[in-house]
């Protein structure tokens, strides 16, 4: 009788993990005909789908070391998945590579500041700390964008802070220790509560770049449940812009996607993902919800010792530009984003 009632969880394990793993497989081998525009379903899937496969690289070499030789072949497919999308990444924290030094480097901080307009010194100080180049903010607030104008002037000469008023979400601002021109600010006009984005010519050692700080709606923002047309549309919109360009391009911003996002292959089959070429470890920048500040989504559940989860704010580039190194930036000064710091060499 006790065998029987032993064999029981182990039955049930063993099928729990063949139906993860077909239903997986299954997904995989089919997701490039199953648009995520077209099916929400699939929109949440992609997103969290780096999740999703985690078990099959923990599981699978312990079924080899139990011998369970079906359960590590089930796992297997989905454990070199993962590799093959985030080996490369987390070799990189066992073996860092050497930085490399370069007279024509230039850094950049991409910072979701999560519309703060009360709690703003430790913001300052994160700016501050991570002493970039060029700063690309996304949700910046009217009194957000009046301190850094007052407080940043000495370090940032060159600004473009554009606050949003009517929707806080959609502000945007740089800034830079090099000459701005051109600059444009925009919302898609077809997206209720469509977010901010900038266009600027940035001026460094000589060279002109097209500097972009995006903010992409997330699809859990607009139209129906899970809805990715509103993000897609403005992907398409910016696309369309980068199109025209004929200076190398460095594109910055809170994209509102992983990096297994139908958008996100559209943007990499153009422009490389900087913190995958060179950064390590998963990259993981929401949600920071360390401070009391951030944590606006969690419905007042204690939910401070989550770390993140996602990694949704990026910086890509043209191959004229060289990545020279990429991290995420361990405190997030009260934003429920951590700021994802950049090298280049241009």
């Amino acid at each position: 009788m006790s065998q029987l009632a032993s064999e029981t969880p182990r039955r049930a394990v063993s099928r729990s993990v063949s139906l993860y793993s077909l239903l997986l497989v299954a997904f995989l081998s089919s997701r490039e005909r199953l648009p995520e525009t077209d099916l929400p379903p699939v929109a949440l899937l992609n997103s969290l789908l780096h999740l999703l496969l985690k078990p099959a690289l923990l599981g699978a070499p312990l079924a080899l070391l139990s011998r369970r030789w079906r359960t590590a072949a089930l796992l297997a497919p989905l454990a070199a998945e993962f590799l093959r999308h985030y080996g490369a990444q987390l070799w990189r924290t066992v073996r860092p590579p050497q930085p490399i030094h370069s007279p024509r480097s230039l850094t950049a901080l991409t910072y979701n500041v999560h519309k703060e307009d009360i709690h703003l010194e430790p913001i300052l100080n994160v700016i501050r700390s991570a002493n970039a180049d060029v700063v690309a903010l996304q949700e910046l607030g009217s009194r957000a964008a009046e301190c850094f104008e007052q407080q940043l002037a000495h370090e940032y000469p060159y600004r473009s802070l554009q606050p949003y008023p009517a929707f806080p979400s959609a502000g945007q601002g740089i800034l830079s220790r090099f000459p701005l021109s051109d600059i444009v600010y925009w919302r898609h006009e077809g997206i209720v509560n469509a977010l901010g984005h900038q266009r600027a010519t940035l001026s460094a050692h000589g060279v002109q770049i097209a500097l972009y700080n995006v903010h992409p709606v997330h699809p859990g923002m607009v139209g129906k449940l899970f809805d990715a047309r509103p993000r897609q549309w403005e992907i398409d919109q910016i696309m369309a812009r980068l199109a025209a360009e004929r200076r190398s391009v460095l594109l910055l911003g809170d994209f509102n996607l992983t990096d297994q996002a139908d958008a996100y292959r559209q943007i990499t089959a153009r422009y490389y993902d900087v913190f995958r070429r060179v950064g390590a470890g998963m990259g993981y920048t929401f949600p920071a919800w360390r401070y009391p500040q951030a944590r606006d989504l969690t419905n007042g559940l204690p939910l401070g010792w989550l770390p993140p989860l996602f990694r949704i704010d990026y910086a890509f580039a043209s191959e004229g530009i060289q990545a020279l190194q990429a991290r995420v930036l361990p405190d997030s000064g009260g934003s429920d984003h951590l700021p994802l710091w950049i090298e280049v060499a241009i």
